[in-house]
């Protein structure tokens, strides 16, 4: 179900929700978010994470997603990687969600918020137009060495998708460089965020989309490959 969605809209309509409708979540509601979890793959067969929902409010949200994970550069990737795939599931069942690092639950380098989206209202104007003064790098910034010159549509798709991945701060601590139609490297600074797994995720999940298959492959610390089929930009 999950490979249906349509990762390129999500992607791009996808923003932090940080004013919530009061919603004490259901059985049905939490077997939703399951589902959502479920849709996750890790980097690795044997990195899957147990992610929970924590019963606990946090700018009003039903709940809070969260899993034990270790620290290191790894670790924290495959976190924002799994993280940033449940975020757009659940975007696509209309819960509103947000990563929030300010709340550490045990063993969790951040949380995920989840909650329906309260109706927009003077605060969320107020926060929706300090949020869009977070704005993101241009391509150029992120691509230092430019495009190939024969760039294909998807593969400046998958860039723009990885380009709007949310980041804490805004720092968007990363770089992409296009090695081919069908391949390109993400190479960034992680410190102590699951920020470059939230990127990774967001272009793995446009390749996928778009070509039918994706593949992201660790090249070193920091430094990641995403590839998929040579094909046709398909119109899905």
């Amino acid at each position: 179900m999950e490979t249906q969605l349509n990762y390129v809209s999500l992607v791009r309509d996808r923003h932090s929700t940080r004013s919530y409708a009061s919603h004490p979540l259901t059985d049905p509601d939490r077997q939703d978010i399951a589902q959502a979890i479920a849709s996750a793959v890790p980097l690795t067969p044997t990195s899957l994470l147990d992610w929970r929902l924590a019963d606990k409010s946090i700018m009003g949200c039903s709940a809070v997603l969260y899993a034990k994970c270790g620290s290191s550069a790894d670790e924290l990737v495959d976190y924002g990687y799994q993280g940033q795939q449940i975020v757009l599931a659940l975007l696509a069942r209309e819960w509103g969600t947000c990563w929030y690092y300010q709340v550490r639950l045990p063993g969790s380098p951040c949380s995920i918020t989840v909650g329906r989206p309260a109706t927009p209202g003077m605060r969320s104007a107020v926060v929706g137009a300090l949020s869009r003064g977070h704005t993101r790098k241009t391509i150029e910034q992120v691509v230092p060495e430019g495009m190939l010159q024969d760039s294909a549509a998807l593969v400046r798709t998958v860039l723009e998708s990885a380009r709007l991945a949310p980041s804490a701060m805004n720092r968007q601590p990363w770089t992409f460089k296009v090695i081919s139609p069908n391949q390109i490297v993400v190479q960034g600074n992680t410190g102590r965020f699951p920020d470059l797994g939230i990127c990774l995720a967001n272009a793995m999940v446009t390749a996928r989309q778009l070509a039918g298959a994706a593949t992201v492959t660790r090249l070193d610390t920091g430094e990641y490959s995403v590839s998929w089929q040579d094909t046709q930009l398909r119109k899905d």
